[in-house]
This record gives structure tokens, sequence and C-alpha cells, in this order.
């Protein structure tokens, strides 16, 4: 019998898991797992746990936000044997688990960890020790996600970051930052920076380019320069719709598989919604087929989700 270490955030999004945790086990059960199951008490707590117990486990599934993602997959990637990565997503806005197509619905992701399939997925690495699964980003809107109170986000979902996001233009400065990556150089006042490997950021689709491959090695890199008018901040909605970057010198847009960003002051980073840190420089590589998550086989999950529902 196959060993599963389930690990929850029973706070996230609206604490909706107590409410499913019955059903979600007996998905597991079923299955012929043998479930241990972990509850987390604090930020770090599931890393730390998984760290100490997870390579006993023939699988290891996550439920919370994208921080509780993110643990797991630092965790995992400290073992010395490759372990698939379950998740179902319990945040706010879960941009991540939304690329992977894994469903909104636990209990219908909870199906799909038990008839799903694995895939290889590159994962990011920031000064060559922490990692980050989708993004890592710098600038205007970056800090709402960890600033905003667990409460709000219960409260109100997706539209707590819009309120707190909203409230972030009134202080927002631009820095002067110089990016390269191969044979490319820019360099500027930029008010927003993102480092990148997802369709959707903070719930938008299409912001980071289409096409996007979670296979192919590369970052998507975007960077929004100084915004000096109600005119700029048009002509940057039009864009970002557009997608014609090349067009626009507000936005830079490129593809790498190394980048390293410079500047004169501090700049805070975000990696998948949670506090980065605080560097005059930092580098960013990928790590290609990292980490191996089960994602959705829609030819069998299905029916059995909708029959614990």
């Amino acid at each position: 019998m196959k060993k599963l270490l389930f690990v929850f955030n029973p706070h996230s999004g609206k604490a909706q898991i107590k409410n499913k945790l019955s059903s979600i086990v007996q998905i597991f059960c079923e299955a012929e797992y043998e479930l241990t199951i972990y509850s987390t008490r604090a930020s770090k707590d599931g890393y730390q746990y998984i760290l100490n117990n997870g390579d006993k486990y023939d699988i290891i599934v996550c439920s919370g936000g994208d921080g509780t993602l993110n643990e797991t997959v630092g965790a995992v990637m400290k073992f010395d044997k490759r372990i698939p990565i379950g998740y179902i997503p319990s945040g706010s806005t879960n941009d991540f688990a939304t690329t992977l197509h894994i469903p909104k619905n636990m209990i219908k992701a909870a199906a799909a960890i038990t008839d799903g399939i694995k895939f290889s997925c590159d994962i990011g690495l920031m000064n060559g020790e922490r990692n980050f699964n989708y993004i890592a980003a710098f600038g205007a809107f970056t800090k709402v996600s960890y600033e905003t109170s667990q409460q709000l986000k219960n409260m109100l979902g997706h539209q707590a970051y819009i309120i707190e996001g909203v409230k972030s233009l009134t202080s927002l400065k631009p820095q002067y930052v110089k990016v390269k990556s191969d044979d490319i150089i820019i360099e500027g006042n930029f008010i927003y920076g993102m480092v990148s490997n997802t369709e959707s950021v903070a719930g938008v689709k299409g912001i980071t380019g289409f096409g996007i491959d979670l296979q192919d090695g590369l970052f998507e890199v975007l960077l929004v320069r100084e915004l000096k008018g109600p005119l700029d901040i048009q002509r940057l909605i039009n864009t970002i719709i557009t997608q014609k970057y090349e067009e626009d010198g507000l936005v830079c847009y490129f593809k790498a598989k190394h980048i390293e960003f410079e500047s004169g002051m501090d700049i805070s980073w975000t990696l998948d919604g949670e506090f980065g840190g605080d560097y005059k420089s930092a580098y960013f590589d990928v790590i290609e087929g990292a980490v191996d998550f089960i994602v959705p086989n829609q030819d069998t999950a299905e029916g059995k989700a909708k029959s614990k529902e």
C-alpha cells in the first residue's frame, strides 16, 4: 500500500477545507493510500514538517494557497528521491493551480490526484538558494499578497488583492534597475518587473504572454517602465491587452533561462506571493523539469469527484 502525506493550511481561503476534509480523506482512502494528515500551524511549518518527514512517503499532497505550495515544493526539492506532488487549491487566487488546470473545487482536485498523471515542471531558483514555482516580482502590487490580512482575504477573496493594490498606487515609486540576460541589457526606471512561468498572475490571464510552456526551460520576463500620467496608464492597459510589447516602449518583454537584476538601492522581491527578501542584486535560473506535479486525467477524475460532492 502506497503512503500519502496530506498537509493542509486550515486558514487558507475561507477555511472551506474544514467542510471538505472528510470527503477528501474518503477519496484518498478509497484509492488505497495509507494516509497521514498534518494541519499547519504557522508560516514555514508545512515546509519544516515535510522536510523532516516527507521522504517516507510515495506522494505528498498539500492544500492551501500559492504560499503553501511553494513551501511544499521547496521541501520536496531537498530530497534525494523524486516524490510527486498533488495540490488541492484553497487560497484566494491560486494562479499556479489554474495554469496546471487543477480544479478549483477541492473535491474534484482530490479526485484528480488519485487518477492523475505526472507532469514534470520547471522551477525557478533565486540567488542559487530559494525556489519559486511560478513568479518572482518587484514593484507595483507585489506586497499586496503578503501584507493583506488573512481575515480580509477570507472575507473578500480576490477582491481583497484589488483593494489593497489600489491603495499601494498612492505610494508607488519607480526604481532604477539594470537587467542582463545573455545578449540583452535593459536599464531604466521601472515600476514593476516579473520573472514568471505561469499563464496568469493575480487571477489575470494573458499578462505573461500566450503559448506559455512550463517545460521549455525558459522564464517569461516582463518589465514596466515609469508611468508619467494618465495617458501612459491607458497605453499600458492597451499594451497588456494586445500583447504587442515590442511596439510600445513602456513594456519590455523577453524569454530567458538566466536573468540578473542590479540596482543602487534594495529591491523588495515577492516569490509566489510571499516576501522574498531585499537585494541590490539578484539573479534567477530555471531548473528544468525539477518537480513532478500530479495533474488531472480528465477521463477518470470527474466521475469519482461527483459521487463525493
